[in-house]
């Protein structure tokens, strides 16, 4: 079996049987703020998620950068392959910190294994704390949500005014919780929220879903993978 698949088996054990973990994912995007460069009106992000960026260093690259220092344990690092991007794989293959057997897919939860996510999502017994785009209502989810944080389209421009309150905001509403399992969708700034909720307690589970949940949050496809008539549909990642 494809790591890409025993991989995707792993982590889910582990959300279901309510092992602690933390599952970040850094692609195209993140690399692109984390070397500053620009993120333009051209590109996915833009056209679909709605956010932008200059040429230049901004909060969100910077922070990011910050988050590449973890090494516990249980904290795992998705990121792209060097199928899916070369030169993304040795850019974060140089900066990541953390243990080397910690690595794994940024293209987890979609691509090939998009189809299991969704059954998996369907079969979920656990309730889930929601840190995602604003749209996103309960009950169009197909698990327990049992609270939303809501987040704004415009990551860059919002992290630029608002980061410190937002995460203030977060701590003092969920901080205190253990054993919480959490999903987060809030484009490249969700590893900086993962990073600052992991930082202040480590004593749940939180994993960056990515776009793996945008049928439930926007009620349409947003990429291309979510079609099973398209190639992306079948991708895999291979290291």
């Amino acid at each position: 079996m494809d790591k890409f698949f025993e991989d995707f088996n792993k982590f889910w054990k582990l959300i279901e049987d309510g092992i602690n973990f933390t599952f970040t994912r850094y692609a195209d995007g993140e690399v692109m703020l984390m070397n500053g460069k620009p993120v333009g009106s051209i590109t996915q992000a833009s056209r679909i998620d709605n956010w932008e960026s200059p040429e230049a260093m901004t909060k969100v690259g910077a922070e990011l950068l910050q988050t590449l220092t973890h090494s516990e344990d249980n904290y795992y690092y998705g990121i792209s392959a060097p199928n899916d991007n070369i030169n993304d794989y040795y850019f974060l293959i140089d900066n990541i910190k953390g243990k080397k057997e910690n690595l794994t897919f940024v293209n987890l939860w979609i691509n090939a294994n998009y189809r299991n996510t969704i059954k998996k999502y369907a079969l979920l017994k656990r309730n889930v704390i929601l840190v995602c785009n604003e749209n996103a209502k309960k009950e169009n989810f197909p698990f327990n949500v049992t609270d939303i944080m809501p987040f704004p389209n415009d990551c860059i421009n919002f992290w630029n005014k608002n980061s410190e309150q937002y995460i203030a905001d977060l701590i003092a509403k969920y901080g205190e919780m253990s054993n919480q399992l959490f999903f987060i969708s809030c484009g490249p700034v969700s590893e900086i929220i993962i990073h600052r909720l992991y930082q202040n307690n480590p004593n749940n589970t939180y994993v960056d879903v990515g776009s793996s949940i945008d049928e439930f949050v926007h009620g349409r496809i947003t990429r291309p993978y979510m079609d099973p008539m398209s190639p992306y549909s079948k991708e895999i990642s291979r290291f």
